[in-house]
């Protein structure tokens, strides 16, 4: 939103909001779910029936593809494959994908018009910053770009969610100023059946609001933030009262779910959450199934899991796209980390590539380092078997010192602390000092994200 129109929306009546926002919606439908999304749509569940042979099949040839159209039409790597030696003859399977060097982010950042086809126009214009708040505008085709839309409609269908249901979303989303805290505090939109609540002003005094307008519309989904809708499900919890309606689903993207967020979310709502993983650069999507495995889908990327070890079962994210002739990525180091699953399938067609994966864990800045340079993830641990927190985040200042910041259940008789350190000396060790800290609420980011742990360290040795 422009400035211009951001400054007439907020300065609108409510039924206009209401009716820009739909505008919107409008827009954004015709421009998802038209044209080629049908085929694509179809495709996708398809795919969910693919072997995994099949899947490596696909994948083999539709890299082949992609190397012939980067080495002809993509500056960049005309460059990088003339200087390693590299024809798309030589591409042929998932294997080969190691021929080719990973891909940073800093590279395309500072040479992203290298990797545009010129002959190309981009069908939307992706802007992004990430973790290290350099912007970056990533060209997105048509095919891509739908196919994302179709992907997470079959998830939502999936776990029994029809499209057009109706559905509330707690995200980013400012629908009114942070100042104006006068109800409502959502905004619908007609085109998609789609109540926008604003997560920047959910508190005690406000949340009556909110559990009556949402008993009302009455949502069959709940779509956003993990920490968002378990900041809504505490305020339930808090209050002693319950939700006067069944959503079919949770679907959660865009942070790590944490157990202790989904305990409380599925506690309070009394329906399942399922989780699913895509980013920014359209690479890679992957979507928990009924076991909570993450399936990643073979068509709009390929994905592996490097560095992974018996003594360190996450490893760093590297995925290709397929299918963005726009601008496409090979190799590129997402900074994220996942650790596979083989509960159900053999899932080894190439090496590092796996189809399935037992969890995400976020982005490898946010692991803690102990002295002797241990990566330690999935810290929300510490937090199980406490008594008194609603939230808690992990943030490390230095090498040996990590601050704790909980915030309180007012219903609760105590905090346990000491529950707290024992939990955390026993994953981490001793060799790192701990500060709690009690706050009333823990700080978001200015996308309204959350952050369960933070290393301060690992940024300031950039």
């Amino acid at each position: 939103m422009t400035s211009k129109a951001e400054a007439l929306y907020f300065a609108s009546p409510v039924w206009l909001q209401n009716v820009l926002v739909s505008a919107m919606g409008y827009k954004l439908y015709r421009r998802r779910y038209t044209g080629m999304y049908h085929e694509l749509r179809e495709l996708v569940r398809e795919s969910r029936e693919w072997s995994e042979a099949k899947k490596a099949d696909y994948q083999s040839e539709r890299l082949h593809e992609m190397v012939k159209h980067c080495r002809h039409h993509i500056p960049y790597y005309q460059k990088l494959f003339a200087e390693h030696g590299i024809h798309e003859n030589q591409i042929t399977s998932l294997n080969d994908l190691q021929k080719i060097p990973i891909l940073d982010k800093q590279t395309v950042q500072q040479r992203a018009n290298e990797f545009r086809d010129s002959r190309q126009k981009p069908y939307m214009v992706q802007h992004t910053s990430g973790s290290t708040g350099t912007p970056l505008a990533l060209q997105v085709n048509e095919l891509t770009y739908k196919l994302a839309m179709a992907l997470l409609v079959d998830h939502e269908e999936y776990h029994g969610v029809p499209f057009g249901a109706r559905r509330a979303t707690f995200a980013g989303r400012m629908v009114q100023r942070p100042d104006n805290m006068k109800p409502p505090f959502s905004r619908f939109n007609i085109a998609e059946n789609q109540k926008i609540y604003s997560t920047y002003h959910l508190k005690k005094s406000t949340f009556k609001y909110y559990q009556n307008d949402l008993d009302k519309f009455n949502p069959k989904e709940i779509i956003g933030y993990p920490s968002a809708i378990s900041d809504i499900a505490n305020h339930y919890e808090q209050a002693g009262c319950k939700p006067a309606f069944e959503p079919t689903a949770i679907i959660t993207n865009s942070e790590t779910l944490l157990e202790w967020q989904r305990d409380t979310i599925e506690r309070v709502f009394k329906c399942p959450i399922f989780d699913y993983y895509g980013t920014a650069e359209y690479l890679t999507y992957s979507a928990q199934d009924s076991i909570e495995r993450y399936r990643s889908s073979p068509i709009i990327g390929i994905s592996e899991v490097l560095d992974n070890s018996p003594s360190q079962n996450f490893g760093r994210i590297i995925a290709t796209s397929l299918t963005n002739y726009c601008m496409p990525l090979i190799r590129y180091d997402l900074r994220d980390t996942a650790e596979p699953d083989y509960r159900t399938c053999n899932d080894n067609p190439a090496g590092n590539v796996k189809y399935y994966l037992k969890r995400i864990s976020g982005r490898i800045d946010d692991y803690i380092t102990t002295p002797d340079g241990r990566l330690l993830g999935r810290l929300d641990h510490i937090f199980k078997g406490t008594t008194g927190i609603r939230e808690g985040q992990i943030i490390q200042d230095s090498s040996d010192h990590c601050l704790i910041r909980v915030s309180l259940d007012l219903k609760a008789d105590q905090f346990n602390e000491k529950k707290l350190i024992s939990n955390f000396r026993e994953r981490v060790g001793d060799n790192i000092n701990i500060t709690v800290e009690v706050l009333s609420e823990i700080p978001r980011g200015s996308n309204g994200k959350f952050r369960s742990v933070i290393s301060n360290k690992t940024h300031s040795n950039k």
